[in-house]
């Protein structure tokens, strides 16, 4: 298990479920700092405060495309919109049959997405897959 205690990550998901078992599987994957919300506009909160205090933006923002109050896309797009949010990875949840939302993500700023129902086994290798990603970006010391 690597040590990714010094990322911060926000998962936005209106499923109480999904949320715990994504936030479980980052434990299991040594982040420790780990938010969770269950709307846009709670995502857009948490997003603000960063900004707003000594904490650093989030590093990895999970985000499901359909919430209430405000889409993921719309949270996307408000992430794209702060410079301080450049070097963090966006990952879009989408379902199955919503496969060209994933076109219209990646063209938005999303890092990467993940199709809904999501396993242990995908999740863990998205995981990776952000985390080298974030070393391209001098967020991750290698």
């Amino acid at each position: 298990m690597t040590n990714h205690a010094d990322l911060q990550v926000l998962i936005a998901d209106d499923h109480f479920l999904i949320r715990q078992f994504i936030r479980r599987v980052l434990l299991e994957n040594g982040f420790t700092h780990v938010d969770m919300v269950n709307d846009g506009n709670e995502a857009v909160e948490s997003i603000n405060t960063s900004l707003a205090s000594d904490k650093k933006p989030y590093d990895i923002v999970l985000l499901d495309w359909n919430m209430p109050t405000l889409s993921g896309i719309d949270v996307l797009a408000y992430i794209r919109s702060k410079q301080h949010y450049n070097n963090s990875a966006v990952v879009m949840f989408t379902a199955e049959s919503e496969r060209t939302n994933i076109m219209k993500a990646v063209k938005m700023g999303a890092t990467s997405y993940i199709l809904k129902p999501i396993s242990p086994v995908d999740l863990n290798k998205k995981i990776r897959e952000i985390v080298e990603w974030l070393k391209t970006r001098n967020v991750v010391a290698v």
